[in-house]
């Protein structure tokens, strides 16, 4: 997976062009646009079958042509008529992880890229509802999902409790708080055996399952005498998948659990399932489960970003460090195109986010593409 010559150079200028300046930012910057852009293309012509798939970075170009053009006018971006006069929990995370993103989120009337692929499929498998159907599913032991989840004990203690709130769905009911001013609603409430009730939020993350090799691989270890010790190798490989939870959705479970006050809720889970592709088909293969409760440390940590969140509300301007920008979450955030914060030129944010920031810069074309672009 890799740009051609050409297209590495058009999108190095349009980044430049976007007001990034380092080297190793724009690079960094471009590995994660081709990973959440690029594409394998199926070419029917191709007399070898093992070379029928092309990879192509066409779509990672495209979204940056695309916000070239959003930034030549920004004037022209749609502001959101509405005010805040509630907070919830995604929005506290979504402040923790960037407070850029968060700003921009709640500017503008963006538009998501309709391509974007994990967005689109985290989205596809929420609607889903895999927990929700877990007395249908729980004894199953075809499916792959049930399967390797079952692996886990938490996630087997959930499948065995009983929902009594599904937050799915444009009529799921929403939990208000008058007296925090929160509203919102996590994933699912269960009540286990022992009568205890707990909530739970699921993330959906793409991750290359180790144990998902090509066909064509696979036919080669065969014929070499290789394959039960490579599979041996994937499973041992699977097994040892790292889980890293992100503070952003740490603070979306505390946020529920310090707020929601209708069921008696004693801790929450924060479930993270990992999928990956097969035959064209999406599937989980692994399931990892962090167990939060409002302890002092835990209701520290909330009331310290609710402090932050709230604060920055009422100045409508906080201090923004360019030196924490990670240009790999930036390429994949969904703010991404109206932001000009993960260029590092800024050291300061807005709320409301400032159109006046959004620019262009002066860069040289590459000299090699006159003839092409």
């Amino acid at each position: 997976m890799k740009y051609t010559p050409r297209q590495l150079s058009y999108a190095q200028y349009l980044l430049r062009r976007m007001g990034f300046q380092n080297s190793k930012d724009i690079d960094l910057y471009l590995q994660q646009l081709l990973l959440s852009k690029g594409r394998y293309h199926f070419n029917p012509k191709a007399k070898n079958p093992f070379k029928a798939w092309q990879f192509s970075a066409k779509a990672g170009i495209d979204a940056l042509v695309s916000e070239m053009e959003l930034k030549k006018t920004p004037a022209k971006i749609p502001l959101l008529r509405s005010q805040l006069s509630h907070f919830t929990a995604t929005q506290l995370a979504r402040y923790s992880f960037c407070p850029a993103a968060f700003s921009i989120s709640h500017t503008f009337e963006t538009v998501i890229d309709a391509g974007d692929r994990p967005i689109a499929m985290g989205e596809q498998l929420h609607e889903s509802l895999r927990l929700s159907q877990q007395k249908q599913k729980s004894g199953a032991t075809t499916d792959p999902f049930y399967r390797r989840a079952w692996q886990n004990p938490a996630i087997a203690k959930i499948l065995r409790a009983e929902a009594v709130y599904t937050g799915h769905g444009a009529n799921a009911p929403l939990f208000n708080n008058e007296k925090t001013g929160f509203v919102g609603s996590p994933d699912y409430i269960f009540r286990d055996r022992e009568g205890v009730y707990f909530l739970v939020e699921e993330k959906f993350l793409h991750y290359r399952d180790p144990m998902n090799p090509s066909a064509a691989k696979l036919n080669k270890e065969e014929w070499a005498g290789t394959l039960a010790s490579k599979n041996q190798e994937r499973q041992e490989e699977w097994a040892k998948i790292p889980f890293y939870f992100f503070k952003n959705h740490l603070i979306q479970v505390l946020a529920y659990l310090a707020n929601i006050c209708a069921y008696p809720l004693q801790y929450g889970y924060l479930v993270y399932w990992l999928y990956d592709f097969k035959d064209g088909e999406v599937y989980v293969h692994k399931a990892g489960v962090k167990k939060l409760s409002l302890d002092p440390e835990n209701f520290a940590l909330y009331q310290q970003y609710l402090g932050q969140f709230q604060q920055f509300l009422q100045r409508g301007v906080e201090a923004f460090d360019v030196e924490r920008v990670n240009v790999k979450k930036c390429a994949a955030c969904s703010q991404s195109p109206y932001c000009m914060h993960k260029t590092r030129r800024f050291d300061e944010v807005n709320y409301p986010y400032r159109k006046e920031d959004i620019r262009l810069y002066p860069a040289e074309f590459p000299g090699s593409l006159r003839q092409v672009y």
